[in-house]
């Protein structure tokens, strides 16, 4: 249920590429005022006794971009994801 609902809300985003077999996206994120986007990996994981989406990423570029611009931008990253996987998981049900 939480892969079909990761796809979804990675549809919101730049979805480049999924992997039904390994469970695994490549995506991109969009410019914004603190970053010139990233190249994004995520990964939905499950063990049988619950389920953990692992995402990781670089920068687009390196051009101006600070460590601080970065991590807020990825704090945009983990907050707008979220509210998309929330919102994919609830049409679910």
């Amino acid at each position: 249920m939480v892969w079909p609902a990761f796809k979804r809300a990675l549809a919101t985003m730049d979805l480049r590429d999924s992997n039904e077999s390994t469970h695994t996206a490549r995506f991109s994120t969009g410019i914004s005022s603190t970053s010139w986007g990233e190249h994004m990996m995520g990964q939905v994981r499950g063990d049988g006794g619950g389920t953990s989406i692992v995402v990781r990423g670089r920068p687009k570029g390196s051009f101006l971009t600070t460590r601080i611009g970065e991590k807020i931008h990825a704090s945009g990253i983990r907050r707008d994801l979220q509210r998309a996987l929330d919102d994919a998981l609830a049409a679910t049900n």
